[in-house]
């Protein structure tokens, strides 16, 4: 049964707000960099994009949050990945059992990913994720997860009392929406309320101690780390990657990670090739990369200078699970043609996934946007999986 997690960390809901409130914060970091050669990368799907060396180094960074009056504290580990898959996840949380007896746990650990596609893959252990990689990869799944627990480590035994402030920014030339008509669906009345087809606007999180001094900063800004296409064979942070790295480099012991958010068709390619596909600013893909997390970079610098706003409030983490194969549509009733048009279905894949997207394409015969089914696709499939109640 599919079951989608989310793990909120509410910091200031108003009614929870006590003046004064006191944290205690850890931070921590570790390398998370997988094996450097022969290993299909995760993120375009194609087998032929192996790594073939580092350009710079994945890492794993933790944060740590308690209330300092209830001693309620939320883990939130940063990753240099393209996802944290669910097996490295429950490998994570058994260690963390067994090490912490229940200190850290499925609520109250948040395992997050900045989404760069330059990194080997072979840590799902699901065939989906692992055929293009052509299979499971221990050395990644090991070295991923020794990373994360020593980040965590890391943050657990550096923890002292501080506070956090917070503040927000905009990034110029931060993105490009790569389906806007797509966008365009959404109703007049909705669009309505932006100002753009994306959201432009980093928020950043600033972690101090008691004498001032900043340890860790923890930002998130929209757009996927993909200017290093399915061409790429370096292993890198990609653009929000190479914005860490300024950052880190010029604060010297502060940990910066700066994470994706609603990125959802926010590209960093902004040139438009003319056959529906789009590349970055500069003359080679690291270039355009460094294009845009300078940008990232220069936004967040700005924000560590700048005023920002004491966060103040109880700490409380809150894990819900959903079936997301069985949730009721509001407003949409079921036909004779479709009678399970009101609800969700088991997960699947429609044939328009194959067609990947404008910041790299799929395999061929697959195309965006097209609401014809394909006889031999639909054949195929039909032989392969019968279509889900």
């Amino acid at each position: 049964m599919g079951v989608f997690r989310i793990l909120s960390l509410l910091l200031f809901a108003p009614q929870l707000f006590q003046h004064g409130q006191a944290y205690n914060i850890g931070i921590g970091k570790s390398d998370i960099t997988g094996p450097a050669a022969t290993i299909v990368m995760m993120g375009f799907a194609d087998s032929t994009e192996t790594t073939q060396g580092i350009l710079n180094r994945q890492y794993a960074r933790a944060f740590l949050i308690e209330d300092a009056d209830t001693n309620n504290r939320v883990m939130f580990v940063h990753c240099d990945l393209m996802s944290v898959m669910q097996l490295v996840h429950q490998e994570v949380l058994t260690k963390l059992a067994s090490k912490y007896h229940g200190l850290y746990t499925e609520q109250n650990v948040i395992l997050h990913a900045s989404h760069t596609h330059a990194g080997p893959g072979g840590t799902a252990g699901y065939f989906l994720y692992d055929v293009s990689i052509l299979g499971f990869v221990n050395d990644n799944f090991e070295k991923i997860v020794s990373g994360i627990l020593e980040a965590i480590d890391a943050a657990h035994h550096s923890m002292e009392n501080g506070t956090i402030r917070w503040n927000k920014g905009e990034v110029v030339k931060g993105g490009n929406n790569r389906s806007p008509k797509a966008y365009l669906a959404n109703p007049a009345s909705e669009r309505a309320l932006y100002d753009s087809n994306i959201d432009t606007t980093m928020r950043a999180l600033h972690f101090y101690n008691d004498e001032g001094k900043l340890r860790g900063v923890l930002a998130f800004y929209p757009v996927h780390p993909t200017s290093l296409t399915g061409k790429n064979h370096l292993i890198s942070g990609d653009n929000k990657g190479y914005a860490e790295f300024l950052l880190e480099d010029e604060l010297d012991d502060v940990i910066v990670g700066i994470g994706i958010a609603n990125a959802g068709d926010v590209s960093p390619n902004l040139v438009d090739n003319g056959n529906g596909t789009f590349r970055g600013e500069g003359k080679t893909l690291i270039e355009s990369a460094e294009i845009m997390g300078k940008r990232q970079y220069y936004t967040l610098s700005a924000l560590i200078e700048g005023d920002s706003e004491l966060i103040e409030g109880s700490v409380v983490a809150n894990l819900s699970y959903i079936d997301f194969a069985k949730v009721s549509l509001n407003g949409v009733n079921a036909t004779a043609d479709n009678p399970y048009a009101d609800r969700t279905c088991p997960a699947v894949l429609g044939q328009n996934f194959g067609a990947g997207t404008e910041d790299g394409r799929g395999v061929g015969g697959f195309t965006e946007g097209d609401l014809k089914a394909n006889k031999l696709f639909r054949t195929l499939g039909a032989i392969i999986k019968k279509t889900p109640k």
